[in-house]
């Protein structure tokens, strides 16, 4: 069994309810969506794409070289090798781990995992809308949506409503993948999340390296 990887590194977690909790990153490789202003597209656009096959073995020995016990599973959209983070995981006894994912694939390994970071893609994404699969029944959901401008409340306010999602399970970002660009919608982004009681959540590894890979 062969995972396509993109990245493995040790980093703290930037965004989310463990923002600033160390952390070691497994990117892996493809995704089923498109988004405009994504800041991976390395790991789904044959133009710029750098995925490899890589064995299981190789993974876990590379995740045991750091001195760290929690994995933030990202991409691309990890989702789509559902099957192999479980063996993953299962083969990681007295680690924790956490799963960012665009909500559009149900979750197979929610007891594996400590949390489920789902993104839904709204139309400032450029992608078309989709029905939600990550319930919010899901206990170990929290739900974080990307901010491009103030209008963009109203579509988001509209899908939690729909969705049913709890307040207190909401996280703001804002969109950036410059350290200037993330601190000025921040200004404005904080203000909103007061105002309408969410979440706000910075990009913390954005304001320290700007887009800088691997770190």
């Amino acid at each position: 069994m062969k995972l396509l990887l993109n990245e493995i590194f040790y980093s703290i977690q930037g965004e989310g309810p463990n923002v600033g909790r160390p952390s070691i990153f497994l990117r892996l490789g493809g995704c089923n969506l498109a988004c405009s202003w994504c800041d991976s597209k390395f790991t789904w656009d044959p133009k710029v794409s750098d995925n490899k096959l890589v064995t299981i073995d190789s993974t876990i020995k590379k995740i045991k070289s750091f001195p760290c016990k929690h994995l933030v599973i990202t991409g691309g959209e990890p989702m789509m090798q559902q099957d192999k983070i479980a063996v993953i995981l299962k083969r990681l006894p007295g680690y924790t781990a956490e799963v960012e994912t665009n909500g559009s694939i149900s979750s197979k390994i929610s007891p594996l995992v400590e949390q489920i970071n789902c993104s839904p893609k709204l139309s400032n994404s450029g992608n078309k809308s989709y029905p939600l699969k990550i319930k919010p029944s899901n206990k170990k959901a929290i739900y974080k949506f990307v901010v491009q401008k103030k209008s963009d409340l109203k579509e988001i306010k509209s899908y939690i409503k729909s969705n049913k999602i709890l307040q207190s399970k909401v996280y703001l970002m804002p969109e950036g993948i410059k350290r200037s660009e993330i601190l000025t919608r921040s200004k404005w982004l904080i203000k909103i999340c007061k105002k309408e009681g969410y979440n706000f959540t910075p990009r913390l590894h954005i304001m320290l390296y700007n887009d800088k890979r691997g770190i």
